[in-house]
């Protein structure tokens, strides 16, 4: 079973079964950025002869079987996709998709949350995003320390109502939506 996002990742399983080397792998992920993603990385493993097509085949299923296991098993709990899903704002594939997403990012070292990128992709509106974030904790400005409780929507950005400065604000460049002085605690029950 995987153990992280990282090992659903095609070209991570490649190595792991030693079907190419690192090099090689990277030579297929930068010939997928230059090509800015048009392709699967699979088909360009093949179509350098790194792997044969029935190779790809069998990882195609195996990444398959993994990322079901991998849903199955996780504790969605208070998660913010599942939340975005029991909200009817996406589909379980749209979730699949963002998570898919997510991992691509860990892979190349940005680190983004479920909600940041399902706003990057225009899965879920600022205000959807807010909702959802809302009700998982309180959600507290980083430039002037207060609760933000009725926030200002401008553009991509959650303004907050006391001190009007960006809480939180998604840009779509390359490393993906940056979190701006935020900070989210979580409620208490109490």
């Amino acid at each position: 079973m995987p153990q992280t996002l990282k090992d659903l990742l095609l070209g991570e399983m490649a190595l792991r079964h030693r079907l190419l080397s690192e090099e090689q792998l990277d030579l297929c992920i930068q010939q997928q950025i230059d090509e800015r993603h048009r392709r699967p990385l699979g088909k360009i493993m093949v179509e350098k002869g790194f792997i044969r097509n029935d190779v790809l085949e069998a990882l195609l299923r195996t990444q398959r079987r993994a990322m079901d296991e991998f849903e199955k098993n996780a504790d969605y709990g208070r998660l913010f996709g599942k939340t975005a899903v029991l909200k009817g704002y996406i589909t379980e594939e749209q979730l699949t998709q963002a998570v898919r997403a997510q991992a691509r990012k860990h892979a190349r070292g940005v680190k983004a949350k479920i909600g940041q990128v399902m706003l990057e992709l225009g899965l879920i509106t600022i205000s959807q995003f807010w909702e959802i974030i809302h009700e998982q904790g309180d959600f507290t400005c980083g430039n002037c320390r207060q609760r933000i409780d009725r926030p200002f929507f401008r553009g991509p950005a959650i303004l907050c109502q006391n001190c009007k400065s960006p809480a939180f604000e998604v840009t779509t460049d390359s490393p993906g939506p940056k979190p701006r002085r935020r900070t989210i605690r979580r409620k208490t029950e109490g």
